[in-house]
């Protein structure tokens, strides 16, 4: 019987760890693919989408510098007020010479009048207003520019988190390939300690060294996890998601052709958010001093009066126009102005310094494209010279003739050139994708 009751809990341990196994989901990506669903689900694209809703939801609500506005209302209203009393008689049309009777002027008693209405409210002339609509307008086509810039700026987090996953993939590769050569020379180690062509202190380095791998590939293991993760927080995906680059870091050197691209880039997405900027700033100056003008509005209403509810038995009408002019507002409409010169100066200070920043940045970034470029030839070179070194040496202290502290030197500096090799790779595509940022154009 307890060996039934083993026996069932054994089942059940490998069925929880069957069913954990399999909520693992493994997911294959190649770049092209990363970057639709980033596209689709990325956080920060999608909330630069909604501020551009925002946006045109604003400038829509300008529209009422030229539209009407029009009121529907039904009002009731039980007074004995003497003159309320006689003006609703009239407005209902049942006046009477008993009405003039001036105790029933006086005391008229309880009157009951329901008023239905309708208003209409024309704006005629209001220039400041317009040229409010014309901010309001930049203003949208700024934030549109600012969610081209967004995307663009999605496109490269994208392309990085994308390599350096590629990047803690390959460096988890590498590390493996180095532990399996540090554990052939510990099995090689601990044969010629056998045979008493090494020392205790030989076999105890060689240990050292595989007990320093596993440290190393466990860190691995972890930037890689986080590498992962980071990638599926972009792409809006759930982060236990594993996935699985596809395409290699192999370097295109075609894409050196980024160093004969121009550096304008006064069509790039951001400055023409900014400038869109400046503009709404000077549309709002001018907004303020056309507070000093007359404003021309037309107005109309038609009402119904009785004394029953929504009834019309009378009903009567008012068509006008006003022509208001605030000549002085203690001050107030002249610091408004004040206030939007000084903005708009920031805001043009603001577009030429970043303007200035990204000339320099261009050309900073060409510069590292090249750098990073001529490395990859360099690191790439150190790698076949230390695998072609740690080969000689291994085959060399198979047959007794190299020491273990030269071979397990040799097998750290060959992982080192690795690494450093596939870093190269790395900060190659970055240095590309970064000049492809500040270009705003696609250099493959």
């Amino acid at each position: 019987m307890r060996n039934l009751k083993i026996y069932f809990i054994l089942l059940l341990v490998l069925g929880f760890s069957l069913n954990g196994k399999s909520q693992t989901v493994e997911l294959k990506l190649s770049l092209k693919e990363a970057l639709v669903k980033a596209s689709e689900n990325n956080w920060e694209i999608n909330k630069a989408k909604a501020q551009g809703s925002v946006a045109k939801a604003e400038f829509r609500q300008t529209n009422s510098v030229f539209l009407p506005i029009l009121n529907l209302s039904h009002t009731g209203i039980v007074t004995n007020d003497p003159l309320s009393s006689f003006g609703f008689k009239l407005k209902q049309e049942i006046t009477t010479e008993a009405d003039f009777n001036p105790l029933l002027l006086n005391d008229p008693g309880q009157t009951k009048n329901f008023n239905t209405k309708i208003e209409v409210l024309q704006p005629l002339i209001n220039i400041d207003g317009i040229y409010g609509r014309r901010a309001a307008n930049a203003k949208m086509k700024a934030v549109d520019y600012r969610t081209e810039r967004t995307i663009n700026f999605t496109k490269f987090e994208v392309k990085k988190a994308y390599y350096q996953l590629e990047l803690a993939q390959e460096a988890v590769f590498v590390l493996e390939a180095s532990k399996l050569a540090a554990a052939s020379a510990l099995q090689l180690t601990e044969n010629n300690l056998k045979q008493g062509f090494v020392q205790e202190a030989d076999l105890l380095s060689a240990k050292v060294r595989v007990l320093e791998l596993d440290n190393q590939l466990a860190d691995a293991n972890n930037n890689k996890k986080g590498a992962g993760e980071f990638l599926a927080y972009l792409l809006g995906m759930d982060i236990n998601v594993v996935i699985v680059t596809t395409d290699s870091l192999e370097k295109k050197p075609s894409l050196l052709n980024g160093l004969e691209q121009s550096s304008q880039i006064e069509n790039r997405s951001d400055l023409n958010a900014y400038r869109k900027g400046v503009e709404a700033r000077e549309n709002m100056l001018k907004s303020e001093k056309m507070q000093f003008l007359p404003r021309l509005n037309a107005f109309g209403a038609y009402e119904w009066n009785d004394d029953k509810l929504f009834g019309t038995s009378a009903n009567n009408y008012m068509i006008g126009a006003s022509l208001s002019w605030t000549l002085f507002n203690g001050y107030k409409n002249i610091g408004k102005v004040q206030k939007a010169k000084a903005e708009l100066k920031i805001s043009e200070l603001n577009f030429a310094e970043y303007l200035s920043k990204n000339t320099m940045e261009i050309q900073s970034a060409k510069r590292n494209l090249k750098v990073a470029y001529d490395r990859i030839e360099l690191s790439k070179l150190a790698k076949e010279q230390a695998e072609e070194a740690l080969r000689i040496r291994t085959n060399r202290y198979k047959q007794g003739l190299e020491k273990t502290t030269d071979i397990l030197y040799t097998e750290t500096v060959s992982m080192a050139r690795n690494l450093d090799y596939i870093n190269s790779l790395y900060n190659y595509h970055v240095a590309v994708f970064q000049l492809e940022l500040l270009l705003e154009k696609e250099l493959q």
